[in-house]
């Protein structure tokens, strides 16, 4: 039985700038809700700290609540090489403090000479602190399959580096159930799992980050998808990464609630 992790990006300034993301709340509701992890984002701990919060209160009660943490993100790598080593040392810095196995990464620009450069220092400081990149790709930016992640990852030759199937990626991108059949377990470093409507508009952005939901309560065919890796033997954690606007009007503690009973039933 595969061990569900919850995400909280779903609250987090960086997908509404007006949200409160409440890690401490957030927290007490993963672990009363019955998640075994927690994926934590960095724009949600800027705010906890910028009100005063402390980072090793956050680490302690996670160990109160019987949480791990999965990842933490997000780590943009684009051409920019400063930017992207700034964000490389501020995601690492977290992951080493929560202990979290991977550091979920995206790009924004075509994966040039520089850019995969550019990734490959990010992994080092990565691997510095602990952790290894988990590289996601989305159907609307330079990474838009299983394949270009995979070759992306060893172009730049960052062979500890592992790509992030997310549903919702998965069911609106170029993907089919062979490429899903193709991809090496040891090369997955998690599943996102979420579902949705069918599209209603062509900004694939506010799409993917406003309109995800419940398992079950979507067009996805998350039977299958949850079968396909199982079968596979897929027993390590899922992210289960809820996006919804509507979503982010309930409290802190239904949501965790209803996302994980929700999820559940595929996996256990």
């Amino acid at each position: 039985m595969a061990e569900l992790g919850y995400e909280t990006i779903q609250f987090s300034p960086f997908i509404d700038p007006s949200s409160d993301a409440d890690l401490p709340g957030q927290i007490r509701a993963a672990g009363a809700a019955g998640f075994e992890w927690i994926g934590i984002d960095a724009p949600s701990v800027a705010q906890h700290r910028a009100r005063g919060g402390r980072l090793d209160a956050l680490v302690q009660l996670l160990r109160d609540v019987g949480l791990r943490c999965l990842e933490v993100q997000p780590l943009i790598v684009s051409a920019d090489a400063a930017q992207t080593l700034a964000n490389a040392r501020e995601t690492a810095e977290l992951a080493q403090a929560f202990g979290a196995p991977w550091i979920q990464s995206g790009l924004t620009d075509p994966p040039s000479a520089p850019v995969l450069e550019n990734l490959a220092r990010a992994a080092d400081v990565a691997r510095a602190a602990g952790a290894r990149l988990a590289l996601e790709y989305l159907p609307f930016t330079p990474l838009r399959s299983i394949r270009d992640t995979l070759a992306t990852i060893d172009r730049a030759g960052v062979r500890d580096a592992r790509v992030v199937v997310d549903t919702w990626h998965f069911f609106n991108g170029p993907e089919t159930w062979a490429d899903l059949e193709a991809l090496p377990l040891e090369r997955l470093a998690y599943p996102q799992f979420d579902d949705a409507p069918q599209l209603g508009s062509d900004d694939l952005m506010y799409e993917t980050t406003q309109r995800r939901a419940l398992p079950g309560e979507g067009c996805f065919d998350l039977t299958r998808f949850a079968g396909l890796l199982r079968a596979r033997g897929w027993d390590g954690p899922v992210s289960v990464e809820l996006l919804s606007a509507e979503m982010r009007g309930w409290p802190r503690e239904l949501f965790a609630r209803r996302v994980y009973a929700a999820s559940l039933p595929y996996w256990s």
